[in-house]
């Protein structure tokens, strides 16, 4: 299983931290030069080995540490759940740091952390948790592209399969949904604008927008588009990425 740092892109407006549970989510050691590109903060804590970083991203990583912007965190005692602690611990001192309209991501494996989510839901912040696994079909070279209405129907059954289910914590405004949508395309689906992805979301009523920004999920599940030419096999809907 693979992992995918989502990250959100920058803003004029809003400031966004991030959270990264580096015992499952290891890979993301990797990112972090993109990562802190579209995140004002970001904490990665660890409660098990010292993870390890390539020496060339040493100086980017170094300039983030002075400034502020970046820590890696190691527990002092080690645990299965050391680091969801320490993370929840710094999700409260960013909530009491960062402005009122900074948004959240907490990227982690862990459901636990789930109840930071709802906690700094509870306190009005706009927050998200990501687990970082998306399963991956390989593609041929030499495979035509897709046309764009299949592929853009294809798209947005994805998009929903992996970050719009009812367990998951969801986006509550237009802007964070948004972000969410062009991270995805940037990261898994590079041929499709995210303004297709969000027009398919409503139009199949997994969405709803308000006037003021804020986005509801209707309670009728969401189905996979109908092929005509098609016929429809049990077989469950596949989640591909690039």
């Amino acid at each position: 299983m693979d992992q995918d740092i989502v990250p959100l892109p920058k803003s004029a407006v809003a400031m966004r931290a991030l959270l990264i549970d580096i015992d499952n989510c290891p890979r993301q050691l990797e990112h972090l030069p993109e990562i802190l590109t579209a995140y004002t903060r970001v904490i990665a804590c660890y409660g098990g080995s010292e993870p390890k970083v390539p020496l060339g991203m040493v100086p980017v990583l170094a300039a983030a540490v002075h400034e502020g912007r970046l820590a890696i965190i190691g527990m002092q005692k080690k645990g299965k759940n050391a680091a969801d602690f320490g993370l929840a611990f710094w999700a409260g001192r960013l909530a009491a740091e960062m402005p009122p309209d900074t948004e959240f991501c907490i990227l982690s494996q862990d459901t636990d952390l789930d109840h930071v989510v709802y906690m700094l839901q509870d306190a009005h912040r706009q927050v998200e948790r990501l687990d970082g696994k998306v399963q991956r079909t390989r593609r041929t070279t030499v495979a035509p592209p897709e046309p764009p209405a299949e592929s853009n129907g294809d798209v947005v059954g994805e998009y929903c399969t992996v970050y719009l289910q009812p367990a998951r914590s969801r986006p509550v405004r237009k802007v964070t949904l948004a972000n969410s949508i062009r991270a995805f395309c940037k990261n898994h689906r590079k041929n499709i604008q995210p303004e297709e992805i969000l027009q398919g979301l409503v139009e199949r009523g997994a969405v709803a927008i308000d006037t003021k920004g804020r986005v509801t999920y209707p309670e009728l599940a969401l189905a996979s588009p109908v092929a005509p030419e098609v016929p429809e096999t049990p077989a469950s809907l596949s989640v591909s990425a690039e």
